[in-house]
Order: structure tokens, then sequence, then C-alpha cells
């Protein structure tokens, strides 16, 4: 990874750690980066919920596992990153990608 590379990853941890994300470490239940040639891939391995059994409908075992809350993750943390200025795809493995201005030749 080159200078510009950490850079762009610092930015994108900054961003979300203004939005209260914070990534978490290898191998760890959370928000996870992985730096890709056209930017940085987000993605969300929850954590364990134990939800309360009336909430839940009786075919989910695990509120995390509800693709209402993958949802409202992937909108909260594209809508902090544009705003702080980046571009963001969502991609159809449940993960965002942050464009690296520098992949796009903007700046």
């Amino acid at each position: 990874m080159d200078d510009h590379s950490d850079e762009f990853l610092l930015r994108v941890c900054a961003a979300l750690a203004e939005a209260g994300f914070e990534p978490s470490g290898p191998g760890g239940d959370g928000v996870h980066l992985i730096r890709q040639a056209r930017g940085v891939m987000i993605g969300w391995w929850p954590v364990e919920i134990t939800p309360a059994p009336a909430v839940l409908p009786p075919d989910i075992d695990d509120a995390a596992e509800q693709p209402a809350l993958r949802h409202a993750f992937r909108l909260a943390v594209a809508a902090a990153l544009r705003a702080a200025g980046s571009a963001v795809e969502t991609r159809a493995d449940d993960g965002l990608l942050v464009i690296d201005p520098e992949y796009t030749g903007r700046m």
C-alpha cells in the first residue's frame, strides 16, 4: 500500500468515526474496511444481539440478521460518507465501496 492509499484509508476511517462508526479489528464483528484498487470496501458483520423475543418474527433468531438492519447500516454509512464528500457505491454483496478520488482522476 502506498502513502496515498494509507491516507485515503485514514480519511475514510475518520469520516466513519465522526459519524459514530468504529471499524473493528480483524476477525471481529462490526464494521470492516478492506482496501481495494478502486477505493475502500466497507462491510458489516453484525455483533450478536440478544433481543426481546416478542419483537422478532418467529423465523428470525438473531435481530442482527434482519435485512432491515443491514439496509439501515448501509444507508447511514453511505449518507455519512457522502456528507464528508466521498463518492460511495452500493454493492450487491451488502457492502459499500468508497471510491478513491485518485482512481477516478478527481481530487
